[in-house]
C-alpha cells in the first residue's frame, strides 16, 4: 500500500477556518486544539483513505466522494483520484449543509 498525496481545496481551508472562528469565540486553546485536530486527520488519509464510508449526496459532484468525521462533529467531504486525495469541503454534521454543497 503506497501512500497519497492529500491536497485541501481552498473552500475546505475557508470551511476549516470557519469552524475554528467559532470555537475561538469560546475558547483559544481550545480552537489550537480543534485546528491542530482537523489537519491530523485529514493528513492522516495519506495512508488507506478507502477506510471511510461514502458520501451519500452524489449529485453535486462529478466523484465519488467519501466522508471523514473529525471529532464527532466535522465532516471531511473528499475523493480518491489515482494516488491524490482531494479534499473539497469540511463541514459540520450538526448544519444542513445540502445548500452549502450546490
Amino acid at each position: 500500500m503506497g501512500l497519497f498525496k492529500v491536497e485541501i481545496e481552498e473552500t475546505a481551508h475557508q470551511d476549516i477556518a470557519t469552524c475554528v472562528a467559532f470555537v475561538l469565540n469560546v475558547s483559544k486553546e481550545a480552537a489550537i486544539k480543534l485546528v491542530n485536530e482537523i489537519y491530523d486527520q485529514i493528513h492522516s488519509l495519506e495512508s488507506y483513505p478507502e477506510r471511510n464510508p461514502l458520501f451519500e449526496m452524489q449529485k453535486t459532484f462529478p466523484h465519488l466522494l467519501r466522508k471523514q468525521i473529525i471529532n464527532k462533529r466535522y465532516l471531511a467531504i473528499y475523493s480518491i483520484e489515482g494516488n491524490l486525495v482531494k479534499v473539497y469541503r469540511f463541514l459540520d454534521s450538526r448544519r444542513n449543509f445540502e445548500s452549502l454543497l450546490k
